[in-house]
């Protein structure tokens, strides 16, 4: 920052008995000398901006006001203080200099220590407007490198992440080649065998092993191909009949735990714009769940309904419902808070919240205050 002596004062009066008083008071300062406005503006102009411009306002060709004008006009001088010099004391004259651009005014004759301290004044607020432009140049210039910093890192980010689900989709990929042999022969072997066979059990649990893990990795690959995926090709979608589809292949496992399926009476009558793979194993996934969660002889009602979010599918049964850990945990990969009626821990729900957050809708998941829990499926692209 500047000492206050080696600032640049523009003295600006037409009388040569005023300048030099002036140059007389201002003795220390760097000072440049006009006689008129042209000649103020030419020397402002040359060279280096002065600091402070004390400028006459009664002058030929020119007067002070112009002067100022043109002085704010121009982005060299746009910011310099100028101080009036005046013999007019009207208030109408006061606010013409200020309209002008000027900061502030000194009567004829000049009093010494008013001057000075008029002059001291300017500069030190030029001085401190100074060092906050600095200050915010800086911060600026911080704010950009921290935003370049930022894009850079978020490109990391993205390309870890693609490599993250390309490896994942890979590991999916690759489990589901010696899967798909495995299964077949599981089920070869059950076929081939009788059930008093004293091999038939242990085929029955690679039977039912295989499929647990054939499950798990269709769901997984599910969940990274949704996640990466940019947008889906949607049609119209009768969502009444895909239920009724849903149900019919459901209801042997129902059956065998002699569970009733209470399915809608409407046929064609809600229609949504969908993707009818990602629809399907949405409905399947919630129906299949309440299923393994629903005791032996029990019910489960599914209903579907125009609201006023959307099309809404209800999926209700008559088990335990979800403990408070379990509700807090649902829709998080292999985190039910607890574990599964099989001891395992599973991806179906994960699965369902992504496939209708792709589907711009919702899953809703509470306990019923009688017995058991409610599933809804949202879907807001109506057709």
């Amino acid at each position: 920052m500047k000492s206050l002596y080696e600032n640049t004062i523009l003295v600006v009066d037409d009388t040569p008995e005023n300048i030099e008083i002036l140059v007389e008071l201002l003795d220390g300062f760097d000072l440049k000398v006009a006689i008129n406005g042209l000649e103020a503006l030419e020397t402002a102009w040359e060279d280096q901006a002065p600091d402070l411009i004390l400028l006459d306002i009664m002058m030929p060709e020119m007067d002070g006001y112009e002067a100022c004008r043109q002085l704010r006009a121009d982005e060299r001088t746009r910011d310099v203080p100028v101080i009036f010099l005046t013999a007019k004391t009207q208030k109408e004259d006061v606010y013409k200099a200020f309209e002008a651009g000027g900061q502030d005014y000194v009567t004829k004759p000049f009093d010494a220590r008013e001057l000075m301290e008029r002059v001291k004044t300017q500069l030190e607020l030029k001085a401190q407007r100074e060092v906050l432009r600095n200050i915010n140049q800086i911060l600026e210039e911080k704010v950009q490198q921290r935003t370049a910093e930022l894009e850079i890192a978020n490109k990391e980010l993205q390309g870890l992440d693609e490599a993250k689900n390309n490896f994942l989709m890979m590991i999916s990929h690759e489990l589901r080649t010696p899967l798909n042999g495995i299964v077949g022969a599981a089920y070869f072997l059950n076929d081939t065998l009788s059930e008093n066979d004293e091999l038939a059990e242990f085929v029955d649990m690679l039977k039912l092993s295989v499929d647990r893990l054939e499950k798990f990795s269709t769901t997984a690959l599910l969940i990274t191909e949704l996640s990466t995926r940019q947008a889906i090709s949607l049609s119209d979608i009768k969502l009444d009949e895909s239920i009724l589809a849903c149900i019919a292949k459901v209801q042997a496992q129902a059956k065998n735990k002699g569970i009733s399926l209470t399915s809608p009476e409407s046929k064609g009558q809600f229609i949504v714009k969908g993707d009818q793979k990602l629809i399907d194993i949405a409905l399947c996934s919630v129906l299949d769940n309440a299923i393994k969660y629903s005791p032996t002889d029990g019910n489960i009602v599914i209903g579907i309904s125009n609201q006023t979010d959307g099309i809404v599918v209800e999926v209700s049964d008559s088990g335990n419902g979800f403990s408070e850990t379990a509700l807090l945990n649902l829709f998080k990969p292999f985190g039910l808070g607890e574990k599964h009626y099989d001891k395992n821990l599973g991806l179906s729900l994960k699965a369902t919240k992504t496939i209708m957050e792709v589907l711009k809708g919702e899953i809703l998941v509470h306990n019923l205050d009688g017995k058991g829990a409610l599933v809804k499926l949202v879907f807001r692209g109506t057709s």
